[in-house]
């Protein structure tokens, strides 16, 4: 995958996908402690809640009205960093964000840690914390790949999602970019791959998890990449990592987009971090998916 951001890859952005329902709420407050599941809430659920593994998860939750919108940050990145897209979601749709563990206001979890183990955390947290569902997934970069797994396992959770820029599976990525790279930049890819990231998340593994999940469900998947805007810094005579291999991960991505019954692929001329550079433009994405 291109690499613009962080060492190794540049994994981190966002857009958004929401099936408009009828009768949702607008606004809702904040507060601290649980809420009770039901048709509304009076508080948005935030706080940090003790799961049932031991883990201790930060979550803050804004608005009210169904679907929820749960947002999945890039790599050893808190959800504060999604509040720019947080606060207009809120005004249509209950909209929460989170730490995971060792990020944030979390609490600490082991490395090298794998997909399967996050979105068991974060599957966890929405039912400790009482978080109504249906779910709309949005992830960016990590995010992006994390938010892909758990609406494979938890299908008849989710009513849609949206990956943006997200960590490509490790096959077919390694296998096509690595002839690409110079010796140093084929080393980084490999150690960012094997868990050597800024979170600690073991790729090889996750992309083997992601492999062997069910196969994606029946709901509006929509695959928001950055063009090469975001490899600024590189030019043709001297390319770095992201212009070498952005061909290969434009194929990539479209790729898994395509693997989704319901599946579609923008590319947006923005930087890596889509939900802060064209926040206008996800919160229309969230009122018409897959829109052209």
């Amino acid at each position: 995958m291109p690499q613009t951001m962080k060492a190794g890859s540049f994994f981190c952005c966002v857009g958004i996908l929401l099936l408009v329902v009828s009768g949702c709420g607008a606004g809702g407050g904040g507060g601290e402690g649980e809420s009770g599941a039901g048709a509304s809430h009076e508080k948005a659920p935030k706080g940090t809640f003790d799961l049932p593994n031991g883990r201790s998860l930060y979550m803050k939750c804004l608005g009210s009205g169904s679907p929820t919108i749960v947002l999945e940050p890039g790599e050893n990145t808190p959800g504060s960093a999604m509040n720019p897209l947080q606060d207009p979601l809120a005004r249509q749709s209950m909209t929460c964000v989170y730490d995971r563990a060792n990020v944030g206001s979390s609490g600490t979890a082991p490395t090298p840690r794998t997909a399967a183990e996050i979105v068991t955390d974060l599957h966890k947290l929405l039912k400790k914390a009482d978080v109504p569902g249906p779910y709309v997934l949005a992830g960016s970069s990590a995010g992006g790949t994390l938010v892909q797994l758990y609406a494979r396992r938890y299908s008849d959770e989710v009513k849609g999602v949206v990956a943006m820029n997200p960590v490509p599976p490790a096959d077919p990525w390694l296998k096509r970019v690595l002839p690409i790279f110079n010796n140093d930049e084929d080393k980084s890819e490999k150690a960012y791959y094997q868990g050597q990231n800024d979170e600690g998340i073991d790729y090889l593994a996750s992309s083997k998890e992601l492999k062997e999940a069910p196969s994606p469900p029946h709901v509006p998947f929509e695959m928001l990449i950055s063009t090469k805007v975001q490899c600024e810094g590189e030019s043709k005579e001297y390319p770095g990592p992201c212009l070498k291999s952005y061909g290969v991960y434009e194929d990539v991505e479209r790729e898994v987009a395509q693997q989704w019954p319901d599946g579609c692929f923008h590319e947006v001329a923005a930087s890596h971090d889509i939900y802060a550079d064209k926040t206008e433009l996800v919160v229309d994405a969230v009122k018409h998916p897959c829109a052209k």
